[in-house]
C-alpha cells in the first residue's frame, strides 16, 4: 500500500511539472505502469525524446522526487535478449511514487515493480513491445488483464488487441521453451481452450498469435517442438482438436512489420496445432583411447599438448560426453512431475508416482546406465561391512559414475555429494544427496546468454538431488536392486 497522501502526491506532481516543463514525465511513468518494466529504447519511443533529452528528464525526475519515494529504480542485473545485438539497453523499474502518479491518473492497475527474476523481466519487455506496436497503429490494447468468460473463470492474456475490423486478438509473448516448461505450457493451453469454448470468445479472433523473443535458428524450432508437443498432449487429453490455433513468429519479425490483420497473412505466422512432432533419442557416445610412449617429460608434455590439440580439433563426437544444461532440465522434468508447486497441496502430499515413472522409463531408455548403477551399487557387497561411513562412500562412488555417464564430475561448478543430515534437522533423517550449483554460467544454453535466477537454480538443485537419492531411496518403484548398505 502506498504511503503517499493525497496532499504529497499533489506536491510530488507540481515538482515534476516545475523540473519536466513538457511533461514528458507522464508518458514515462505510463509507459512504466503497463509492466511494470521499460527498456531505454521503448521509453525513447513512448515519449519522443532523443537518448539525451530522455537521460536529462531522467535525472530531473529524480531530483523533483527527492525527500519522495523513489519515482522509478534502475534494474542494475545484466540482461540480454536473445534477438538483441550490440549493447544492453538499461531497463527501468515503476517504484512506489511512480505508481502513486500512475493511479492518480485514472490508470487502475499501476504497482510497483516486484520483478527480479531475468526471464520475467524479459518477458515483460516483450508483452511491452507488442503494446508500442498496437498504440503507434492506433489499435486499443489491454496489456496483462483479466479477461472474464465465465463467473468466477478468466484468462490473462499478455496483449489483447482490437483489430481494425474491430474483432478482438490475443497475442502472447514468450521467450525459449524447454521441455521441463510443459506442465506451464499445457495449463496455458487449456486455460484458452476453456475460454475459446465459452460463449465468450465469440467476439475474439480464433487465432492466438504468439510472438518468441528469439531469432530463427535452433532454439527457435527446439522451442516450436516443445511447443507443439504440448499441443499434441492437449489434443489427445481432449480427445478433440483444439478450439483456436496457435500461431508462432518471432518478436523481431513480427515489429518491424506488424500483422493486425484478423486472418493472419500466409506464410509469416508457423501453425503449431496442425503441425506434426517426432521424438528422437541421441546417438550413443563415441570413445577414443590414447596410449603414451615412453619418453622424456619435455617429449610427454609435446605429445600430449600435440594430442590435446587433435582432440580439440575432432570437435565434440571424438571425445567423452559434454556436460549440457539439458542435462540438469531433464532432471527437472522428471522431478517437477510430481512436486509441481501449482498442484494442490493434498496431491503434493502422496507418493510421487509420475516422477518414479519418469524416471523408470529413463533408466529403461538407457540400459548402459541402468546396468552402471546396478554394478556400481552391488560391488562386493558381501566382503564389506557396512557402516555410515561406508554407505556414504558407496552412494558417492554410484552419484560419480551417473554424473560421469551424463558428462559431469561431482566438484566442478556443480557440486554434489552424499550426506547424512543432522538430527536436529526438519525432515527425514536418511542419507540423502545434496547439490549445488557454485556457478550458475552452467545453466546457460548455446543461443541463449539468460543465466537463471535464483529461484530456478534452487528447483533445478531440488530435482538432481531428488533423482539421485531415488536410485538409493526408492528402487523397489524403479525396478532396481535394493543397495546392501539401506
Amino acid at each position: 500500500m502506498s504511503t503517499l497522501t493525497t496532499e504529497t502526491i499533489v506536491i510530488l506532481q507540481e515538482n515534476l511539472d516545475k523540473q519536466v516543463r513538457d511533461r514528458s514525465w507522464r508518458k514515462i511513468l505510463h509507459l512504466l505502469a503497463v509492466t511494470g518494466i521499460a527498456n531505454n529504447q521503448q521509453l525513447i519511443q513512448a515519449s519522443g525524446l532523443n537518448r539525451d533529452k530522455l537521460r536529462r528528464t531522467l535525472d530531473k525526475m529524480t531530483a523533483a522526487a527527492a525527500g519522495f519515494p523513489p519515482l522509478f529504480s534502475i534494474y542494475n542485473r545484466k540482461l540480454r535478449r536473445a534477438s538483441e545485438r550490440g549493447a544492453a539497453p538499461r531497463v527501468y523499474r515503476i517504484e512506489e511514487s511512480g505508481a502513486a502518479l500512475c493511479k492518480a491518473d485514472g490508470l487502475a492497475n499501476a504497482h510497483p515493480c516486484k520483478l527480479e527474476e531475468q526471464r520475467s523481466v524479459l518477458h515483460a519487455q516483450g508483452m511491452l513491445d507488442v503494446h508500442l506496436a498496437a498504440q503507434a497503429a492506433g489499435l486499443e490494447v489491454r496489456t496483462d488483464q483479466n479477461l472474464d468468460y465465465n463467473e468466477d473463470a478468466f484468462i490473462r492474456p499478455d496483449n489483447l488487441v482490437r483489430l481494425p475490423n474491430g474483432r478482438l486478438a490475443i497475442f502472447e509473448s514468450e521467450q525459449d521453451a524447454r521441455s521441463d516448461y510443459l506442465n506451464r505450457m499445457l495449463r496455458s493451453l487449456a486455460h484458452k481452450a476453456a475460454f475459446f469454448d465459452s460463449q465468450a470468445s465469440e467476439a475474439c479472433s480464433s487465432s492466438v498469435r504468439m510472438l518468441i523473443d528469439l531469432p530463427r535458428g535452433k532454439l527457435w524450432q527446439r522451442t516450436l517442438t516443445t511447443w507443439q508437443h504440448a499441443v499434441a498432449i492437449n489434443r489427445e487429453a481432449r480427445s478433440s482438436a483444439l478450439p483456436f490455433r496457435l500461431l508462432a513468429m518471432p518478436l523481431g519479425d513480427f515489429l518491424p512489420r506488424p500483422d493486425w490483420s484478423d486472418e493472419p497473412e500466409t506464410g509469416r505466422w508457423v501453425d503449431l496445432t496442425e503441425a506434426q512432432t517426432t521424438l528422437a533419442l541421441p546417438p550413443a557416445p563415441s570413445q577414443q583411447t590414447q596410449a603414451s610412449l615412453p619418453f622424456t617429460n619435455l617429449e610427454r608434455r609435446m605429445i600430449l599438448a600435440a594430442l590435446l590439440q587433435e582432440l580439440r580439433a575432432n570437435g565434440p563426437a571424438a571425445r567423452q560426453p559434454l556436460p549440457d544444461a539439458e542435462f540438469l532440465y531433464l532432471m527437472r522434468l522428471i522431478y517437477i512431475a510430481s512436486h509441481d508447486p501449482f498442484a494442490p497441496a493434498l496431491q503434493r502430499s502422496g507418493t510421487p508416482y509420475e516422477s518414479l515413472y519418469l524416471l523408470s522409463q529413463y533408466l529403461q531408455m538407457n540400459p548402459n546406465l541402468r546396468q552402471l548403477i546396478e554394478q556400481t551399487t552391488q560391488k562386493d557387497a558381501r566382503r564389506i561391512h557396512w557402516n555410515q561411513s561406508t554407505a556414504l562412500h558407496r552412494m558417492q562412488v554410484v552419484v560419480d559414475a551417473f554424473l560421469e555417464y551424463h558428462g559431469w564430475q561431482s566438484d566442478g561448478a556443480l557440486i554434489v555429494y552424499t550426506y547424512t543430515p543432522d538430527y536436529q534437522a526438519h525432515g527425514p533423517r536418511r542419507l540423502s544427496v545434496m547439490v549445488e550449483i557454485a556457478d550458475p554460467e552452467i545453466l546457460m544454453s548455446g543461443e541463449s546468454a539468460l543465466v537463471p535466477g535464483k529461484q530456478e537454480i534452487t528447483i533445478l538443485e531440488k530435482s538432481l538431488g531428488w533423482v539421485l537419492t531415488a536410485l538409493f531411496a526408492l528402487t523397489h518403484h524403479l525396478g532396481l536392486k535394493k543397495p546392501p548398505f539401506w
